[in-house]
Order: structure tokens, then C-alpha cells, then sequence
């Protein structure tokens, strides 16, 4: 050393946790705070900015040297977490999107599980779904049927219930996966959790360590397409073994935009509703309810509301 004194070693943390965020000053204090307050405190936390426009940076910055603040252009959440990862050297990678909160165990029985079986590639939980007020106000999306580890047969069946906020996994194998894809816009967590699967079993913990937001649909179901298909990445790696998850992937897509669209007509939002549903039919050309709301959204309001009330009801009960 040039001024003589001792060396000293500085370890990297066990765990590495990551938060991808863009314009999210209104909810990233909240994320920030839930893992502070985790039992479990060998971490280092990585916040990635992914070009937001509002007072997201600020926040961040009040909490000093508590978080490293990543900055780049908006590039979309796979870039941010990717980045977000290249910027950390925990053995463990942990996943929180900025919008949602772990309870005060999670770090402390997720690594405990990955510690207990070296040869699993990831953990993952059940979850807590709350809406943007912070009210629990819809079951899980874990059901009886797939609340286990999915073999890799079982992930290409269908969309697998893992949200990204519950894993923790092994940087190893994330970086032999090669991350996530850059060029999908979303929802790439499900191109992503099979890729991690080729590298080994998953641990799943049924106990519920995550509150999950879930959100408005609009405008953001309008923005998860890139320049890369989802199911053309998937297809070109599985094949026809994967047409489950494929047809899965579409269902879920037509169902989620439809009901956005629905909800944005009751609002009175037509131009809004309207892209929803040109956006449903470029998943499905013969989704006929697509043809015939578009139609209704030119027709005046009292007219709308006549024939789409009941519709409107039952998006509105799918979301709860």
C-alpha cells in the first residue's frame, strides 16, 4: 500500500438486490424502505433509473450511501435490471420492482432456501396482491395447481405464476442465461423464467413475501411490445414443445388488453379504448368483441353506455 498502512479486504455482500425504476418517485421510497427493514442485512441495493422524468432521482439520492443510484437513458426494464446487475457483486441476485414491497423475512428465508439446495437455480414465493392505495383486493395468482417448482415441461405448458419481486437466484446462473432480453419491452420475465430453468430446479416458498401492486392497465399494456416477439424467441428456441406456453402467453395478452380497452371506454376514454383493441387484434384477427367495440367507441355516450355497461362490470370484476 502506498501510505504503509494495512491491507484491508472488502468483502462483497451476499445478495445484490436490484430495482429497475422508471418514473416511480411516488412508490420507490416505499420499495426502499421494505428491504431496510429486512431481518436479513448481508445486502448491497442497486437502484437503476431508467430515464425517468420525474422526481424518482431525488428520492433516491435522500438515501444516500445506502443505495447505489445507476442512471441511463430509458431502455426499458430488461436493460435496467441487466445494468442493474452488472453494477453489483452479490453472490445472490434479488429482484423488487419499484412499485412493490417485501415483507420483513423474505430476504432471510429466500437465501436461507438457495443456501439449504446449491444446485437450485432460483426461489420464488406467493404473493400478496394489493392495488396502487395499498389494499389487499384479489386472491393470488398461485392456485392450487401450480403452487410447486414447475418441471421445465410444465413451464412450457403455460405461464408459470413467478413474479419477478419474489426470486432470488444465483448470479452464476444468471449470467449463463445471459440475462434478460433487452430487446423484449415485456412482459420478459416469462422469456426469461425458462432460460433459467435449462440451468437447474426452482424452490418454491408458498408462504406470501411480497406485496405485488397491481396497477392501472392503461397506458401500459400499449407499451410492452419491442423491436423482438416474445413468441418468436420462444418458438425459435423450443418449438412446438412450447405451443402451450405460446397459446397461454396470447390468452393472457388478449384478455389483459381487452379488459384495459373495456375499462377505458367506461371512463370515456374512446381514443384510449380504441387502441386497446387494435392492439387485442394483433394477437388474435378473429377476436370479434375486438371489431365490435371499436365500432361502439365511435358511437355517442349514451349509446356506449347502454351496450357496454355489462361489459364494463365484468372487466372490472376480472381485475378483483
Amino acid at each position: 500500500m502506498a501510505d504503509g498502512g494495512p491491507e484491508v479486504e472488502t468483502r462483497a455482500p451476499r445478495v445484490s438486490v436490484v430495482i429497475p425504476v422508471y418514473n416511480g418517485a411516488g412508490t420507490i421510497g416505499r420499495a426502499l424502505q421494505s428491504v431496510f427493514e429486512q431481518t436479513f442485512t448481508d445486502y448491497e441495493v442497486v437502484v437503476v433509473d431508467d430515464g425517468s422524468t420525474d422526481r424518482t432521482h431525488a428520492v433516491v439520492k435522500q438515501y444516500g450511501d445506502r443505495v447505489r443510484l445507476v442512471e441511463q437513458p430509458n431502455r426499458g426494464q430488461s436493460a435496467a435490471r441487466n445494468n442493474g446487475v452488472r453494477h453489483s457483486s452479490g453472490e445472490f441476485l434479488a429482484l423488487l420492482d419499484a412499485d412493490d414491497e417485501w415483507l420483513p423475512r423474505k430476504l432471510e428465508l429466500t437465501v436461507a432456501a438457495m443456501l439449504a439446495d446449491p444446485d437450485a437455480a432460483l426461489v420464488y414465493s406467493d404473493i400478496i396482491v394489493v392495488n396502487e392505495a395499498g389494499e389487499e383486493f384479489r386472491r393470488s395468482h398461485i392456485r392450487p395447481d401450480t403452487a410447486h417448482a414447475p418441471s421445465m415441461d410444465e413451464m412450457l405448458a403455460r405461464i408459470w405464476p413467478i413474479m419477478p419481486s419474489t426470486v432470488v437466484m444465483h448470479r452464476a446462473t444468471f449470467d449463463r442465461t445471459g440475462g434478460f432480453c433487452e430487446q423484449l419491452r415485456g412482459p420478459e420475465d416469462i422469456h426469461f423464467w425458462p432460460l433459467m430453468r435449462e440451468q437447474g430446479h426452482f424452490i418454491y416458498l408458498p408462504d406470501r413475501h411480497v406485496r405485488f401492486t397491481y396497477g392501472q392497465l392503461f397506458p401500459k399494456v400499449l407499451n410492452r411490445d419491442g423491436p423482438a416477439s416474445i413468441v418468436d424467441l420462444i418458438r425459435a428456441r423450443y418449438g412446438a414443445r412450447a405451443d402451450g406456453l405460446v397459446k397461454d402467453f396470447i390468452r393472457h395478452q388478449v384478455r389483459m388488453i381487452a379488459n384495459a380497452g373495456v375499462i377505458e371506454m367506461s371512463r370515456g376514454n374512446t381514443v384510449g379504448a380504441r387502441r386497446c383493441f387494435m392492439q387485442v387484434l394483433r394477437y388474435d384477427r378473429l377476436h370479434i368483441k375486438s371489431y365490435l367495440r371499436i365500432v361502439r367507441s365511435f358511437m355517442p355516450a349514451g349509446v356506449r353506455r347502454v351496450l357496454g355497461g355489462r361489459a364494463a362490470r365484468g372487466a372490472r370484476r376480472a381485475r378483483a
